[in-house]
């Protein structure tokens, strides 16, 4: 887990106190998985509904695999998928794997590298890969969408992908560990009365903030804190500089490098996070991705917010 600050310690939880929150987590994990022993082995055919509300029948376990998003290409690794998948895009990076595989494209998808490794499923992002999965949808390749907008649906998301892969045990173990952070962060900030103001920029100039109706808005909330940007325009979207720091926030994430250099001058300079020093670089990878280390996200967040409890 990447956490950098502008100056001084960085905040990060002690090896003693790092123990003692795993063995909670183990707890809860094991809890979580007990409750749902029994579902393992896939039976094919199977009929599942993407985030487009298509039902699609997966006719028997994939083989050939490709993946155009990096939450899913993360997704696929952590379920023990390596071999299977045989492409995804430029920007899947992780796990250092995934770099070795073959390209199918960046933002841009070519359809024609994606046929010609003739995959038996493509996973897609329902949003960003829309109209790869037209043309794919042209050509008869079977095609999976998501598009997560809360933790719960990230968890339930990877349960379907670990359903048509024939590896929903592992895919429910990811899951319980978000969970369980989920819920060990939330009992720990339930009691605490002041709720830090915090910005979390994806890109410092021009300001795009995380709004409403995104799983940082909601890990924000979990962490004990007040997103500033709550009544902005619901996604990752444009938000006024000068309203942001009007709003004078305490606390203030950045995931791109460099940017936290620009919060602390100019119209940022008297914000509470400028001048006590609480300006922070996360790795976004952790929370831009609603994949397996959404967990580490959610425990970046609560850290930053509330350091002496985490």
């Amino acid at each position: 887990m990447e956490i950098s600050r502008t100056t001084g310690d960085p905040g990060i939880v002690g090896t003693g106190e790092m123990r003692v929150i795993r063995v909670i987590i183990s707890v809860i994990l094991f809890a979580l998985i007990q409750g749902h022993e029994g579902l393992t082995d896939t039976s094919y055919p199977l009929t599942v509904r993407d985030c487009r509300g298509k039902t699609i029948t997966i006719v028997r376990e994939p083989k050939r695999i490709v993946s155009l998003s990096p939450n899913n290409t993360e997704i696929l690794f952590a379920l023990g998928l390596e071999k299977q998948v045989v492409g995804v895009t430029k920007y899947c990076n992780y796990p250092p794997a995934a770099r070795r595989k073959p390209k199918v494209g960046d933002r841009r998808i070519s359809i024609e590298a994606v046929i010609s490794l003739h995959p038996d499923l493509v996973l897609a992002h329902g949003f960003l890969n829309d109209e790869a999965i037209k043309a794919l949808e042209k050509h008869k390749i079977k095609t999976f969408a998501i598009d997560p907008k809360t933790i719960d649906q990230v968890c339930r998301d990877m349960l379907t992908i670990g359903r048509i892969t024939n590896r929903y045990a592992q895919a429910e173990k990811i899951s319980a560990r978000i969970k369980s952070v989920t819920h060990l962060v939330r009992a720990r900030t339930s009691s605490i009365r002041h709720k830090p103001t915090i910005l979390v920029a994806i890109q410092a100039d021009p300001l795009w903030a995380a709004g409403p109706d995104t799983f940082i808005d909601e890990i924000i909330r979990i962490a004990g804190g007040k997103n500033i940007a709550h009544d902005a325009k619901p996604g990752f979207n444009l938000f006024s500089m000068e309203a942001a720091a009007a709003r004078n926030p305490e606390v203030i994430i950045t995931v791109k490098k460099g940017d936290k250099d620009v919060f602390a001058r100019g119209l940022w300079r008297n914000t509470a996070a400028a001048r006590n020093k609480r300006i922070y670089e996360v790795d976004p990878d952790l929370l831009c991705r609603p994949g397996p280390r959404l967990a580490d996200g959610i425990l970046a967040i609560a850290k930053v917010l509330h350091p002496t409890k985490f």
